[in-house]
C-alpha cells in the first residue's frame, strides 16, 4: 500500500467519524425534540381531559340541581293517578312537572261515566290518618271492583309544618323532626311517597297506606322509613338514596303552596286543612272518619255521573 493511498483512507475515516458524530447529534436532537413534543402533548391532554372532568361535572351538578327541582315522574297534576283493571291498582305515568311549571290537571272522564277521586293527605295529620283508617280499603276496593270506571289521584301535602311555622292552631298536632334531615316529618314523609311514584309507582298505594300506618308513631326515621317503603316491596331505581336525600323536598313545598293557593277542579277552593276529598267535582265535607257517612256519599256522586252519562 502506498503513503498516497494510506493518507486517503485515513482522510476518508476521519470524515466517515465526523459524519457518523454529527448524524449522531442530528438524531439526539430530533429524539429530544420529540420527547419535547410528547410532553407538551400529554400536559396539553391532561389539561383538556381535566377540563373535561371539571366540565362533565359542573354538567351533572346541574343536572342533580335540576332534577331535584322538577316534580316526580308520574305525579304531572302533583298527584299520582291510579286506576284498575279489576284486578291490580297501577299507576298512570306522566312527565315529571317542570320547576314553577303549572300542574296539568287529569282529564275530566265523567262524560264516559268513570267517578274520579282525588284526595289532599297530610302523612302526619291526624284527620288524614283517621279518614285514610276508616275509607281506604273500602276506595281500594272500590277501585279494583270498578273495572276501570274509577280513579283515585294521591296528593301528598306538608301542611302541619306551616301551621306550626306560622304559629296557627290546628286540629293537625305537627310532629318533631326525629333526625338530622332538617325536613319536618310531613315532608319527609311526602317526599317518601314522590320517590316511590318517580321509581316504582305501582306500589305507591302500598306505600301510601304503609306510611299511615305508622303515623301514630310521632315520627320515623331516615332508617325506618326506607325499611317501610322495602316492606311494601319496592325495589326498583334509585328511591332509597332519593328518600335519604330528600329530593323532592322542594317539589313537595311547592306542591303545597299550590294547593293552598288553588286546587284545579271547578268549584272547589284552596286546600286550607287536610285531608281534602273530591269526588266526581264534589268535595266531601263530612266527618273524615265516618266510613258510612263517605261511602253515602260516594255512592252518591257516582250514581249522578252514571244517570249523567245514560241520559
Amino acid at each position: 500500500m502506498s503513503y498516497q493511498r494510506s493518507r486517503k483512507q485515513k482522510v476518508a475515516a476521519k470524515e466517515r467519524r465526523v459524519q457518523d458524530r454529527e448524524l449522531a447529534r442530528v438524531e439526539r436532537e430530533r429524539k429530544a425534540r420529540r420527547t419535547s413534543t410528547r410532553r407538551v402533548a400529554l400536559r396539553a391532554g391532561a389539561v383538556v381531559a381535566g377540563c373535561a372532568v371539571l366540565a362533565g361535572a359542573g354538567v351533572g351538578v346541574r343536572a342533580a340541581v335540576a332534577a331535584g327541582r322538577r316534580g316526580p315522574v308520574n305525579m304531572a297534576s302533583d298527584g299520582l293517578v291510579l286506576w284498575s283493571d279489576g284486578t291490580t291498582a297501577s299507576a298512570g305515568p306522566t312527565e315529571p312537572l317542570p320547576e314553577d311549571a303549572t300542574p296539568t290537571p287529569s282529564v275530566d272522564l265523567a262524560s264516559m261515566g268513570v267517578t274520579q277521586t282525588v284526595a289532599y293527605l297530610d302523612y302526619a295529620d291526624p284527620a288524614s290518618a283517621a279518614f285514610w283508617a276508616a275509607n281506604g280499603a273500602a276506595l281500594e276496593d272500590w277501585l279494583a271492583s270498578s273495572g276501570g270506571y274509577t280513579t283515585l289521584e294521591l296528593h301528598p301535602l306538608a301542611l302541619t309544618a306551616r301551621s306550626s311555622d306560622a304559629g296557627a292552631t290546628s286540629d293537625a298536632t305537627p310532629h318533631p323532626d326525629p333526625t338530622d334531615a332538617g325536613l319536618d316529618h310531613a315532608a319527609r314523609t311526602a317526599n317518601a311517597f314522590a320517590c316511590v311514584a318517580a321509581n316504582d309507582p305501582d306500589l305507591a298505594l302500598a306505600v301510601n297506606d304503609a306510611l299511615f300506618a305508622a303515623s301514630g308513631a310521632g315520627g320515623l326515621t331516615d332508617d325506618e322509613l326506607v325499611a317501610l317503603v322495602r316492606d311494601t316491596g319496592v325495589s326498583t331505581g334509585g328511591w332509597e338514596r332519593c328518600i335519604r336525600g330528600g329530593r323532592y323536598a322542594d317539589w313537595v313545598a311547592r306542591a303545597t303552596d299550590r294547593a293552598t293557593t288553588a286546587v284545579p277542579f271547578d268549584g272547589v277552593g284552596p286546600v286550607s286543612a287536610a285531608p281534602l276529598v273530591v269526588v266526581g267535582g264534589r268535595q266531601y265535607t263530612g266527618d273524615p272518619g265516618d266510613a258510612d257517612a263517605f261511602a253515602a256519599f260516594l255512592a252518591e256522586v257516582t250514581d249522578e255521573i252514571s244517570a249523567g252519562v245514560r241520559s
